[in-house]
């Protein structure tokens, strides 16, 4: 068994791996896994408005609203105004359903803002949208008009993108053998027939998650201690097993923010510590 972390720092382990690189962070527990990420998306926040007086965000849902931003959302000195919002996926429901994105992300961080972050700021799918192909399109337009090329051009590159992890291994809405894992054209492509409801939705695909400057994982509970066993223990599977696997940054990066009981079956010896 792992050893316990007790109330040491979280753990910053390197991976070694012929797909993209990991960086690992694990926390006690998911409060800690809060905290730390908070740190991380503070950081990161900064260092774009220093640069270019902007930072562009892209939010998955499920669990992650909550943990990326239980503690982040007191933050006193984050810009927050100074936000561009996205979402990594999105259920085509209406905004105030219980299964959007959107209103998760705005019951855990929107409404909560001491100083809101523009509603111009904050780019929803478009609940209106003829069918969830026009959505798509619609909203890789307002990403192409919002979210600047690399400094090299090419793609929008998002400062950050905060991605979860299914059970399945599925990120963003990229599920184990659908067709949209190969989708290499567009930057947001629509679903119909999503294995986990709601079946319409739309995502950011591949090319777009890879562009970005800085892509991170976040899972906590035991139920993902088998499934980050597979990807992060070096069993020697096929390595893109899982679509989750398949995603990192422009420079072939990918941090993974994990909890105790998640890294529970984690050959900790394994790891290497940076």
């Amino acid at each position: 068994a792992p050893p316990r972390l007790g109330a040491r720092p979280p753990l910053s382990l390197s991976l070694r791996s012929s797909m993209p690189s990991f960086e690992v962070s694990v926390g006690e527990s998911a409060s800690d896994v809060s905290k730390t990420l908070g740190e991380y998306i503070a950081k990161q926040s900064a260092s774009a408005i220093a640069s270019r007086n902007r930072f562009s965000i892209a939010f998955s849902g499920g669990s992650l609203p909550k943990l990326a931003c239980s503690d982040i959302v007191g933050s006193s000195t984050v810009e927050f105004g100074k936000w561009d919002v996205f979402f990594v996926d999105e259920r085509c429901v209406p905004l105030d359903h219980a299964d959007s994105n959107y209103k998760s992300l705005s019951e855990n961080l929107l409404s909560k803002l001491a100083t809101p972050i523009p509603p111009a700021q904050v780019f929803a799918y478009d609940p209106s949208s003829s069918s969830p192909e026009d959505a798509a399109a619609k909203y890789a337009d307002s990403v192409r008009a919002n979210v600047p090329p690399s400094a090299s051009g090419g793609l929008p590159s998002f400062d950050l993108l905060l991605l979860g992890m299914g059970e399945d291994g599925h990120t963003a809405s990229l599920f184990p053998g659908h067709a949209l894992l190969g989708e290499s054209d567009k930057i947001v492509a629509h679903i119909l027939d999503s294995p986990k409801p709601p079946p319409e939705r739309i995502t950011l695909t591949y090319p777009l998650i890879k562009a970005s400057k800085e892509v991170a994982v976040v899972a906590a509970g035991a139920g993902k201690a088998s499934l980050l066993k597979e990807i992060l223990g070096g069993r020697g599977h096929a390595g893109d097993a899982y679509p989750v696997e398949r995603a990192c940054n422009v420079d072939g990066k990918l941090k993974w923010f994990i909890d105790q009981p998640a890294a529970a079956d984690l050959d900790m010896a394994s790891l290497t510590v940076f």
